[in-house]
């Protein structure tokens, strides 16, 4: 054999290097002048090349073109090392108890999220033959990952649904975040207010004041209410679920209309009405940050009403904004006489 060892292995790491699986003419003639300098010219390049070629073939580096071409020099050759491994799916072989037999099913599945589900179905295994108590999402998360935040993460992916993971098959609850609110009288409703002074104006003031339906003042936390709506249906200040009406006042500002209509939508069992006269109230007052906010796009007259939207256009026209403790404290009194 005229060609040299060094050559062979030169232009093997040259064909593996590259990364193609089907290498052209040209480029594989580039690649063995690189591979074999001492040849280029010589007449027995090509024949060496050749040479070199078969060797290849034989321990299964290259594949070589159908033997049915004419062609003394092969137009390309293929690398079977470049193709992209095929990816294993263990989650088709795994053994999963029967709750969880359609994930042998799924087309992909994440390594990670393999590794989930073997903790689940290990979880179910465990607790097969007995009854499980009820417990919050977060701790069945820790017991089951030693993550508490978990299984959140996981509902927000296809693999909760119908038929696969639910809460009840993992024996939990989702609670909404609680509310901070405390019991100001007898009556059936509940009056909620973005700002934290504003909820301390209202503790004081509802407290002196008799007769009024309003049993208890809650503090929405700003941004935080939507998440925590569903907790005027579980308990609001150890009285249980609201019976009457769930009040809503915040700033008007598009940040404040924006809190108050994601509450309305979020709420799925004790609806959330805005404090229309409580609103209202702030067309009354000075408009603060002038020419400095953005109302453009902002539709709260399905909110409010026509006739408090309507009240409230000037605070719009001037780009500005009211904020709840702009509103006299006498004004709030006015109307916890007759909350609309």
């Amino acid at each position: 054999m005229s060609v040299r060892e060094s050559e062979i292995a030169a232009l093997r790491a040259a064909l593996v290097a590259k990364g193609s699986v089907r290498i052209s003419h040209e480029d594989l003639w580039r690649l063995w002048c690189v591979a074999a300098p001492r040849l280029v010219g010589s007449p027995q390049q090509t024949d060496d090349l050749h040479e070199c070629l078969r060797a290849l073939a034989e321990e299964n580096t290259i594949c070589l073109p159908s033997r049915s071409s004419k062609r003394l020099w092969p137009s390309y050759v293929t690398v079977p090392a470049s193709r992209p491994a095929v990816k294993s799916k263990p989650w088709v072989s795994y053994p999963w108890r029967a709750e969880l037999g359609w994930a042998a099913s799924l087309r992909t599945l994440s390594q990670e999220l393999f590794a989930d589900l073997v903790a689940i179905n290990a979880w179910l295994g465990r607790h097969a033959t007995q009854t499980v108590p009820l417990v919050p999402l977060r701790y069945r998360s820790t017991e089951i990952f030693g993550k508490e935040k978990r299984l959140d993460d996981l509902a927000r992916t296809t693999l909760f649904d119908s038929g696969r993971l639910t809460l009840d098959l993992l024996a939990c609850v989702r609670y909404p975040p609680p509310l901070p609110a405390a019991i100001v009288g007898n009556g059936p409703d509940v009056l909620i207010v973005e700002n934290s002074d504003t909820y301390w104006v209202f503790h004081e003031l509802l407290r002196d004041i008799t007769g009024h339906p309003i049993g208890a003042i809650a503090w929405g936390s700003g941004r935080t209410f939507p998440a925590q709506v569903d907790a005027l249906g579980v308990d609001v200040a150890g009285r249980g679920p609201v019976s009457g009406i769930a009040w809503y006042w915040g700033d008007f500002d598009p940040a404040g209309i924006a809190i108050a209509e994601a509450a309305a939508l979020a709420s799925s069992t004790v609806p959330v009405q805005p404090a229309r006269g409580l609103w209202s109230a702030m067309a009354g007052r000075p408009i603060q940050d002038r020419d400095a906010v953005d109302w453009s796009g902002v539709q709260g007259g399905h909110l409010l009403g026509s006739e408090s939207w309507a009240l409230l256009a000037p605070i719009r026209a001037a780009c500005g904004r009211v904020a709840q403790e702009s509103v006299l404290i006498d004004t709030l009194a006015e109307w916890v006489n007759e909350p609309r």
